[in-house]
């Protein structure tokens, strides 16, 4: 048309068309984001595996370690059995840390918080392998040193003395390993690397007990060195061990042991005031007369205080001071005729392991008289405990045996030891033989007086029940405690009374139930106003003492009320020694006395 612009208008022009051989920018970058993401993603799948990997093999290598621990006891060292669990653990925690040091973790490794965790982690599994191997190689020398020969008494001095060296040398090693960073951690990984250090640490601890009483044995052993021994009878109880029925002196030279001069403690006593009492014992347990009459020493749990007035007293009577004191009673007796095997008394009499407890709390009193059963158990005990000492003193012995009889009977208070030298108590205190009381100690206790051995016949079983306040307000506690005399007929006199004088009849069991109770309890009390032998502090725990009477047949229950604070809670139960252990019932579970435990809320 005249007059009309008929030039292209350049607005609805299409885009020139690209230049062969070169994609769009907005195509590259997509390309690049994908295959970005792809790295990444497949780097984190590989980091994932990887870490998964790495913690699969630290679980299943602790769960090595976990079974090692069960099997830490003597006994098991001389078979050597946690020596292989500890080498796999440690295997399995090289090949962890391997995955978590891996050139993939890298990227992580330089983050400020991600690479402190990472790093922490890759320490801690460093750590524990080389603890692992620390343990393994510890664990292979020492049954070395327990399986080499030692049949005589310097050849025993030098098996400790070795002991007690690896056990420094280990201690040493295990100082040495790097645990790693521990600020500005995640909670998971804090929690872990804080139950490594308690691992950690309670091993060292234990290895440390274990050196130091190996070199205190060994110095005993060594000698020249005087123990009072102490022989109990279970038949007839105090708190936390038999009665001291017996006395003597034990003596010990370049590794020997000689056990002389025993004698019945009834024919040894004191005059009152000869070797005061005082403090705890006196304000609790003074009316007894525990520093007159042998047979009272153990009124208290604590050997930390019967040890020393046991050793005052013996220097009163005969003279002679002595280095330490030693409590043994029928069950250790036992636990060294497994080892032994039969012993002969002096009297032809032959007993074994399996017969000596029947024979000590029963058949030695059948058939005699009030006046012919004394001497006459004293004559056998004497020559019991001498010929036991004699066959382990002399003989090739299986030190697997020897370490579960000594194991047994430390865990069970069967076996006590105090020492005036300051470092060797110390190193009984470490072990667990030197009988104390701690602040977190609880114990139930049956003392027998009346002049019988029915403790036999006796069981004891304890419910504690707690009851929690609302807000601040205390907690409520109680311990019933049911007692069940089944005296059978025909027993004699000395087993089952009466004892002359006393006023009491046949099977009648006359005695105090001894309670103690940490520190943090209050308002202790026996439920409907039942009369009170003693109440007040029994070295670092409380003390509530009421008497008790409980005919052939017949069972008695005596309920003990107290406070604690809000709050959780736990509490150690000591074991009362009692050859038919107390029995403890809390929240459904039944725990035996038989070896210490803990009770939590």
């Amino acid at each position: 048309m005249p007059g009309t612009d008929t030039s292209p208008d350049p607005s609805r022009q299409p885009p020139p068309p690209p230049r062969p051989g070169r994609p769009r920018r907005s195509a590259r970058r997509r390309l690049a984001y994908w295959t970005a993401a792809t790295v990444v993603v497949l780097w984190a799948v590989a980091v994932a595996v990887f870490l998964v990997l790495g913690l699969r093999d630290a679980s299943h290598a602790m769960a090595e370690v976990t079974a090692a621990k069960a099997n830490l006891s003597a006994a098991d060292l001389v078979s050597g059995g946690p020596g292989p669990q500890l080498a796999q653990a440690g295997a399995g925690f090289s090949r962890a840390k391997s995955l978590l040091d891996s050139p993939l973790m890298a990227p992580i490794d330089i983050l400020p918080v991600l690479g402190r965790q990472l790093r922490s982690v890759q320490d801690l599994a460093g750590a524990a392998s080389q603890v692992s191997y620390i343990g393994a190689i510890a664990v292979t020398e020492a049954k070395g040193v327990l399986n080499a020969p030692h049949h005589l008494g310097p050849d025993r001095i030098t098996a400790l003395l070795r002991l007690a060296a690896l056990g420094r040398q280990t201690d040493a090693q295990l100082a040495r390993v790097d645990t790693g960073p521990s600020e500005a951690l995640i909670g998971p990984v804090a929690s872990k690397r804080n139950d490594f250090l308690n691992q950690l640490t309670q091993a060292e601890n234990r290895l440390a007990h274990a050196t130091a009483v190996a070199t205190a044995v060994a110095g005993i052993l060594q000698g020249p060195e005087n123990y009072l021994v102490l022989m109990g009878n279970n038949a007839e109880m105090r708190a936390g061990s038999g009665a001291f029925l017996e006395a003597g002196l034990l003596t010990t030279s370049d590794g020997e042991l000689h056990l002389t001069d025993v004698v019945p403690t009834a024919g040894i006593p004191l005059a009152r005031g000869q070797v005061p009492v005082t403090g705890d014992l006196e304000s609790n347990w003074g009316w007894l007369l525990p520093g007159v009459d042998w047979r009272n020493i153990g009124l208290t749990p604590q050997f930390d205080v019967n040890g020393p007035l046991a050793a005052r007293m013996w220097q009163a009577v005969t003279g002679q001071p002595v280095a330490g004191v030693l409590a043994v009673d029928v069950d250790t007796l036992q636990q060294f005729l497994e080892v032994t095997g039969p012993v002969t008394l002096s009297d032809g009499t032959v007993l074994n392991a399996s017969d000596v407890v029947q024979y000590l709390t029963h058949d030695q009193y059948a058939g005699l008289s009030d006046n012919e059963a004394s001497q006459v158990r004293v004559d056998r005990l004497g020559s019991l405990a001498t010929a036991a000492l004699d066959a382990l003193d002399n003989e090739s012995l299986d030190l697997k045996s020897l370490a579960t009889a000594m194991t047994t009977a430390t865990s069970g208070r069967h076996l006590l030891l105090w020492s005036a030298d300051p470092s060797v108590e110390a190193a009984w205190e470490a072990g667990g033989v030197a009988g104390e009381l701690s602040p977190h100690s609880a114990m139930v206790a049956v003392i027998n007086r009346g002049g019988n051995k029915l403790d036999q016949y006796l069981s004891v079983a304890t419910d504690l029940q707690l009851t929690p306040g609302t807000g601040t307000a205390p907690t409520r506690g109680s311990l019933t405690v049911t007692l069940d005399n089944r005296t059978p007929p025909g027993q004699s006199q000395f087993i089952a009374g009466p004892y002359p004088g006393l006023g009491t009849v046949y099977g009648e069991y006359v005695g105090v139930l001894a309670v103690n109770l940490p520190p943090q309890a209050s308002h202790l009390a026996v439920a409907g106003g039942a009369p009170l032998d003693a109440l007040g502090a029994e070295g670092p725990d409380w003390l509530l003492a009421t008497p008790v009477d409980i005919k052939d047949g017949a069972a008695q229950k005596v309920v003990v009320t107290f406070e604690l604070p809000a709050g959780p809670g736990s509490l150690t139960v000591v074991p009362s020694a009692r050859l038919a252990p107390v029995l403890w019932h809390f929240r459904g579970a039944v725990y035996s006395d038989a070896n210490p435990f803990t009770l939590s809320w």
